[in-house]
């Protein structure tokens, strides 16, 4: 039976499963305030808009090149900003790594196409930038979530020739609550701002792409989130059979503690820093 409107909608409406979801990216932002007095981020600009930088942070100075992980935030593609998620940087820098938590442009000022394009546009210019800011150019870390984990796995699905960059440019990627199938969300409340036609969903799916990269690939959700979240990551594990893929099994979890285990103790942290940060 085909999912009605309403169904996707409950399925997709994310803040409404969570009762504080303000509370907490009002507490995610103050840790990252936090964490910026501490490791103040250099702001990397990779078009005219203001939304087209990231913000840089760096462990303390080793003599040596560290890995580069970059973040891609979430808020269907319409919300929420690089600054709001500083706070994730601190396991990685811990770890060694330069982290780079990328913004882009939001639906509706332009399509879902655009800000795939700024995506790979900012990790282009990071790459460039990378022997400056003390990185690797190469195999970078990618992790997203939720829109965001749908930017990263576009990312990775990507021509970086184009970019003047080599094949090996993005290496390991995390999805998190990602969206890998735009159809389902083609057919719900939220296309009444990203305006998505049956075409645009089809051509900005991941599940629909050819992976670039080599991976690995790790996939994960909260645990209670609703069902949706799940199938679209078995969905782009089916569509990528040649990638290396694992899908963690949260216990438990919303769609925003689904991202915030990223920087707290325990399996995803434990899976998702290891393998961004190599080499």
């Amino acid at each position: 039976m085909t999912a009605t409107k309403e169904w996707l909608d409950a399925q997709y409406d994310a803040r409404a499963q969570v009762d504080d979801a303000d509370a907490i990216i009002a507490d995610w932002l103050a840790r990252s305030d936090a964490l910026r007095r501490e490791h103040p981020a250099l702001t990397i600009r990779y078009g005219d808009d203001p939304r087209q930088a990231a913000d840089v942070y760096s462990p303390a100075p080793g003599g040596g090149t560290s890995p580069l992980v970059v973040f891609v935030h979430g808020g269907y593609w319409q919300a929420l900003d690089k600054e709001t998620f500083g706070f994730l940087a601190e396991p990685f820098l811990t770890a060694g790594a330069v982290f780079a938590s990328l913004d882009y442009r939001l639906v509706p000022d332009v399509a879902i196409a655009e800000v795939i394009a700024d995506v790979r546009a900012g990790i282009a210019e990071l790459a460039r930038r990378a022997p400056d800011l003390g990185a690797q150019a190469t195999d970078i870390g990618l992790v997203g979530h939720s829109a965001g984990g749908h930017l990263v796995a576009a990312a990775m699905a990507t021509d970086w020739a184009e970019h003047d960059l080599p094949a090996d440019t993005v290496g390991p990627v995390v999805g998190i609550s990602g969206l890998y199938d735009l159809e389902p969300i083609r057919r719900s409340y939220l296309n009444d701002v990203l305006a998505m036609s049956e075409q645009d969903a089809h051509a900005a799916g991941p599940v629909h792409m050819a992976p670039t990269g080599p991976g690995p690939l790790l996939l994960t959700c909260g645990g209670d989130e609703p069902g949706e979240f799940d199938r679209q990551q078995r969905l782009l594990v089916d569509a990528w059979p040649g990638v290396p893929t694992d899908v963690l099994a949260q216990d438990g979890g919303n769609h925003f503690d689904a991202c915030e285990r990223l920087a707290l103790p325990g399996p995803l942290r434990d899976l998702a820093v290891p393998m961004l940060v190599r080499g």
